[in-house]
């Protein structure tokens, strides 16, 4: 995000009359600021306002050199002295915000602001600074006008357009930041800098992966060791289906801010003969990742007994009972409890990497998991598919609100005929179900679920699964599960682009987004398979209640 600006110019119309040489010393005040000399411009303009006591033009430039040398609180006096000699005059008052909002005082900058533009609606960088601290409290649609204002003021201004698109990304309005970043880039003579990733952002979303990876690669010619510019390639990379080269680059998450290595003492495996050591695999990221790459657990363990190795799995809690079930031959230890001894070391997700899984070779046997008998559904209407529902992931995910099934989307979907839903919601989203069950057609599961082990008990006794992206599809997929899973237009990785398929979970059908946000016609081809589906009912085991 850009920082607010001081704008660097002398008010016209300066006060005293009577000094020449005072206008030549401002001249010269000013040009040392512009410099990048602010020490040398504050002796000078302390001199003036000693001199000139009544001169806001040197109370003025005696703040702004502090302020371009960022010492927003020793700027604060001097230029609250200048907007109290001219208060009429926008520039200081726009300065004056500046310091304030340096300061700690962003309701005060803000009035400042506001103040400045009714003066003179006409100045750029006013209407910059504004959007910047509404942008910082978190105030996008109020911001947006200011900086539509600065680009339509000085649409030469490369950087009021990067910020304008960064405005659009964060609302998720992808083709216009992606405007917004290719006009900066034209405007800055082809490459503005701190462009690429955002805008590399912009274009996956939009599913221009190739030009996305353009981007990125930009980026990383710039900086070679800009984390976030490979993770958000790797990203790319595996939704574009180049699965060898994006587990490569996916190593960098451990680059990032928000994704630390463990501190543990012990090597990394890389594939190598485990002959006799014990190899701790550890879950890292959400409930979904672990649940879908624990497919790798038996290629590791049939590797480890070949040569006397063996193998533990630090997972998350709700899924260790259900883990445990489904992997006899590994130690499953829920995080948090103590770890037991061992020589080397992988985090989950590292696994495919280790493999070198392509898209010809994923292992995709299922199932994998191991469901328990005995479990009971309540009694659905007569004649009616038992289709199991998921329709929000987690609040907390970054991604969540684009995953999940608006009200309207969800009410049509518990309309679909023929069939019974069972909800296997947790959370404030299965609270919120009832707002949308006004015929009262779900039956809720939630209040009999503790753990995944209860979970895939369950979907074990339905017709179908239907979910958003979440732990469920997941789970479903790797039961063996005939599961409907509802996308966004631009997916998670592992889904891929353009297909129906999935070749991570064969009884998979995906049904996707054709516009960003919009769910009915997901809805309505999910209907159009069920019914299908309800009138040539498929045939197996324990698909329902004896």
């Amino acid at each position: 995000m850009s920082d607010p600006k001081p704008v660097m110019r002398v008010a016209a119309g300066v006060s005293d009359t009577a000094s020449a040489d005072l206008r030549t010393a401002l001249e010269q005040a000013l040009a040392l600021i512009r410099a990048g000399r602010p020490e040398d411009a504050e002796t000078l303009c302390r001199d003036l306002a000693t001199r000139f006591p009544a001169n806001a033009d040197s109370h003025h430039l005696h703040g702004l050199a502090a302020l371009s040398d960022k010492r927003a609180t020793d700027a604060l006096p001097r230029l609250a002295r200048a907007v109290a000699l001219a208060p009429d005059v926008a520039s200081f008052r726009t300065n004056l915000g500046t310091a304030q909002q340096g300061s700690g005082a962003s309701d005060q900058a803000e009035r400042g602001f506001r103040r400045a533009l009714r003066i003179a609606p006409d100045q750029a960088e006013t209407s910059f600074n504004l959007a910047n601290l509404l942008l910082l409290s978190n105030r996008p649609e109020e911001a947006e006008p200011f900086l539509r204002r600065a680009v339509a003021l000085q649409p030469e201004r490369a950087k009021y357009w990067v910020r304008l698109g960064n405005l659009f990304l964060g609302l998720r309005r992808d083709r216009a930041a992606v405007r917004a970043y290719e006009i900066a880039n034209v405007t800055a003579g082809g490459h503005c800098d701190g462009t690429a990733i955002n805008h590399g952002m912009a274009l996956h979303r939009m599913n221009r992966l190739a030009e996305a990876l353009v981007c990125y690669d930009r980026a990383l010619a710039d900086n070679p060791d800009n984390a976030v510019a490979h993770w958000n390639r790797a990203l790319t990379l595996l939704l574009s289906g180049r699965l060898t080269e994006g587990w490569d680059e996916y190593e960098w998450r451990w680059r990032l801010a928000e994704c630390q290595p463990r501190p543990f003492d012990r090597p990394l495996w890389t594939g190598e003969a485990l002959d006799g050591r014990i190899l701790l695999v550890h879950a890292e990221q959400g409930l979904g990742d672990t649940l879908h790459l624990v497919r790798y657990l038996p290629l590791v363990m049939e590797q480890a007994a070949a040569r006397g190795g063996k193998l533990v799995l630090e997972c998350q809690p709700p899924l260790s009972r259900l883990l445990a079930d489904s992997f006899p031959g590994v130690a499953v230890v829920p995080a948090g409890d103590p770890l037991p001894a061992f020589d080397a070391h992988l985090p989950l997700l590292s696994l495919p990497r280790v493999f070198r899984t392509k898209l010809d070779d994923i292992p995709s046997s299922t199932p994998y998991l191991r469901a328990p008998g005995g479990a009971v559904l309540p009694p659905g209407r007569p004649g009616t598919l038992a289709v199991g529902l998921v329709w929000g992931g987690d609040p907390a995910h970054r991604n969540d609100r684009q995953r999940s099934l608006d009200l309207e989307a969800l009410q049509a979907l518990l309309a679909i005929p023929g069939v019974t839903f069972y909800s296997v919601q947790k959370g404030d989203k299965a609270r919120a179900l009832a707002d949308a069950d006004r015929e009262g057609v779900v039956v809720d599961l939630g209040p009999a679920i503790g753990d995944f082990t209860d979970t895939a008990a369950f979907l074990q006794r339905m017709d179908w699964v239907v979910t958003v992206d979440t732990s469920v599809a997941h789970l479903a997929g790797a039961l063996g599960r005939s599961v409907c899973v509802m996308l966004p237009y631009s997916p998670d990785w592992r889904w891929l682009l353009d297909r129906s398929d999935s070749p991570w979970y064969p009884t998979a059908t995906l049904f996707r987004q054709a516009t960003p946000g919009d769910w009915t016609g997901v809805v309505r081809a999910v209907a159009a398979h069920l019914t299908h589906t309800r009138t040539t009912p498929a045939v197996g085991p324990g698909r329902r209640n004896p």
